[in-house]
């Protein structure tokens, strides 16, 4: 097992990098770019779903909050007085049922249902709470979890949107119930001047018990203005950033699958041109002038006529000169990068080292001066 080879790396297959001897020259740039780019259009495609409803949002806020400060001060007399109203009414029709366990057992009856209703019924007031689109870790998540909380915070912002848009019709909605709650009052006020021969008391009584708890909450839950319109804004609030943070998991989700794809095609390349693939990094790792064996003749085998020498990968002048010593020393330049750049994968250089130094040194000590 080669424990020299460096650990994977992640966000590339599990592959280590492929090696680089030139910082300047690095063709698989092009896929980082083309991945950023392709995250930055699916931003956009994105984002071209919402930004005009937030644009609409933002001037339906502007519009509700003023219209609801309008309809609540124009409905508050009027509900102080049908809570008058109803709380005399209930108080009459008491009087009116001859046997108090009667309108006793109702109270009863009315106390369960409503426990029943409460469970059926959203409950009143703010209908969105705190809100949190953490994203600073997107990059370093997996496509799985991209996917997943991309799910979760849409269904988040999906769900302020809807509190939101319910909120906008809320004084329309605060209005309706304010008329409503007027005319179940006439509408006692009818049966009760009608022939009492023909008029059911506990069916009125039951009904007044409704018209009562229907004006306890005719505000929505809203205690006072300035409730509604926080909540308002909370809503449109987390809207709009949960709207970004999906915008955000978007692109990387775009980006990581980008880079998944084009990591399959550089494999899918390395598998089907593998000898073209080697030989364009034999000239990458191999290709100095003084290095090249084409000086020999492009065979691979070294020349053994005349006054070259072969050592290994690399040719020198054998002459015994300074000059030929640094062509020598050049070659060793080269076949120790080359040594270096593939230790970690077994293989080994055609120079040795020693061989050639002292061969080097034996030379020199021999030349004539």
């Amino acid at each position: 097992m080669n424990t020299d080879q460096p650990p994977a790396q992640d966000g590339d297959g599990g592959c280590p990098p492929p090696p680089e001897t030139d910082p300047n020259c690095n063709p698989r740039l092009i896929d980082e770019v083309a991945c950023e780019a392709s995250g930055v259009a699916a931003q956009a495609v994105y984002n071209a779903t919402y930004q005009d409803l937030l644009a609409t949002a933002k001037g339906d806020y502007d519009a509700a909050r003023k219209d609801y400060r309008a309809k609540r001060h124009d409905a508050s007399l009027v509900v102080q007085d049908l809570r008058h109203q109803i709380k005399h009414l209930v108080e009459r029709i008491k009087c009116l049922i001859e046997q108090k366990r009667v309108w006793r057992c109702i109270d009863d009856a009315f106390c369960e249902i409503v426990e029943e209703l409460e469970c059926c019924e959203p409950t009143p007031g703010c209908c969105v709470g705190e809100c949190d689109y953490p994203v600073d870790d997107a990059c370093t998540l997996t496509m799985d979890e991209l996917q997943k909380r991309i799910t979760e915070y849409q269904a988040m912002a999906d769900a302020a949107k809807n509190c939101f848009t319910e909120l906008i019709a809320e004084p329309a909605a605060l209005t309706a119930r304010v008329a409503a709650a007027k005319a179940a009052i006439d509408g006692l006020n009818a049966s009760l001047g009608a022939d009492p021969a023909t008029t059911d008391l506990k069916r009125v009584y039951a009904q007044a018990l409704v018209v009562f708890r229907d004006i306890e909450r005719i505000w929505g839950g809203f205690d006072e203005t300035h409730d509604y319109v926080d909540c308002l804004c909370r809503a449109l609030t987390c809207w709009t950033k949960g709207c970004a943070a999906v915008s955000v998991l978007t692109g990387a989700l775009a980006v990581a699958d980008c880079k998944e794809k084009a990591h399959e095609a550089h494999c899918e390349d390395l598998k089907t041109n593998t000898v073209d693939e080697i030989l364009a990094r034999y000239d990458k790792l191999c290709g100095h002038k003084q290095c090249d064996d084409s000086d020999g003749g492009d065979n691979g085998h070294g020349d053994d006529d005349g006054g070259d020498h072969d050592d290994g990968d690399c040719k020198h002048e054998g002459h015994e000169g300074h000059e030929g010593h640094g062509d020598h020393d050049h070659c060793h330049e080269c076949c120790h990068h080359h040594e270096r750049h593939h230790r970690h994968h077994g293989h080994k250089c055609g120079c040795d080292d020693e061989s050639d130094d002292s061969s080097g040194d034996s030379a020199d000590e021999g030349a004539p001066s």
